[in-house]
């Protein structure tokens, strides 16, 4: 799938140093803005992680047009962070793609790890959770050409 829609899937996080953080945050806040303001984009803020408790949180939040117009968590017990933040991209991410004429959808993520996970191209124990995701990308991509999908890290710290 990265081969055949390589030029409608990017990732964007920040080299090591901070100005390139500096300027890795004025492009995010860019791209975010530019997604609000187009009818047919929308953003997604996806957050996943393991409390002491053990239990799993998986939280997206779903924007377009400057306004949040779907907010979705699920709860879960004896996962992973990585699985808790792959089911906050899932969620956010399939909500998004379901939006009628939504070509661009920015999701913000604080594991752009996870993100590349998705659409590797090999033997995995989270593939089970992978390939709806991945199939639901296919499906979005093959719908119009000009859809694309833009992953942007956002560290913690920001």
């Amino acid at each position: 799938m990265v081969d055949y829609f390589s030029s409608r899937i990017s990732f964007h996080s920040p080299l090591s140093s901070d100005e390139d953080l500096y300027q890795h945050l004025q492009s995010f806040n860019y791209a975010f803005r530019v997604s609000q303001v187009s009818s047919n984009s929308a953003a997604v803020i996806a957050d996943g992680g393991v409390k002491k408790s053990c239990i799993a949180i998986a939280a997206a939040h779903v924007w377009s047009n400057n306004v949040i117009i779907k907010e979705l968590q699920v709860n879960s017990v004896n996962v992973t962070s990585l699985e808790a933040e792959l089911m906050a991209i899932c969620t956010g991410l399939i909500s998004a793609i379901e939006i009628d004429d939504i070509h661009n959808i920015t999701i913000i993520i604080d594991s752009i790890t996870v993100a590349r996970k998705i659409l590797e191209f090999k033997v995995d124990p989270l593939q089970n959770m992978f390939i709806p995701l991945a199939s639901a990308i296919k499906s979005f991509f093959s719908k119009d050409g000009r859809n694309k999908i833009h992953f942007w890290y956002c560290p913690s710290k920001a």
